[in-house]
């Protein structure tokens, strides 16, 4: 089974995790202590457009999470370098997919680390009720595209 770790635990971040978790074994990199141990002893529920709990496992630190096969950036613009500067020196043969809507968020994570890029965007959206609740309101695509070091097949085998 692929391992993908979330890197943000807000409304996108949670959606793609939920969605995720039923088909990768799924870890969530939090900002908070207190939000990872909820989402480690309660999982995470994602309800309205979708509705499921699933299990992850959470931290605030990455050493304290399984190696994944792809790290998925999904934090707002504004937390982009302290998350990249996170994840720097951890998960070397990973690739990271940057999703935030807007340019420059690739190079801002390549300053960090030699990961294979790809770049996503996403327009799907929802309200968060809580640490691990996250209601699923708008359902549209992710764009996956290579970036570094990855390649068209790499950005379609992200997709499945």
């Amino acid at each position: 089974m692929t391992s993908v770790c979330i890197a943000g635990a807000g409304v996108i971040g949670s959606l793609l995790a939920g969605h995720l978790a039923q088909v990768a074994d799924v870890s969530v990199l939090a900002r908070r202590e207190e939000h990872a141990r909820a989402l480690n002893e309660d999982g995470l529920r994602v309800s309205g457009r979708s509705s499921r709990t699933v299990r992850v496992t959470a931290a605030v630190d990455p050493a304290a999470l399984p190696e994944p096969e792809l790290v998925i950036v999904a934090c707002k613009g504004t937390d982009l370098d302290a998350v990249a500067r996170r994840l720097e020196g951890h998960w070397p043969r990973a690739t990271v997919m940057t999703i935030q809507n807007g340019l420059g968020a690739e190079e801002i994570v390549a300053r960090h680390g030699d990961w294979p890029l790809l770049s996503a965007v996403t327009f799907m959206s929802g309200t968060r009720r809580g640490d691990t609740h996250v209601e699923y309101i708008l359902d549209t695509p992710t764009w996956i595209g290579p970036y570094r070091d990855t390649t068209p097949a790499d950005a379609s085998r992200s997709r499945r």
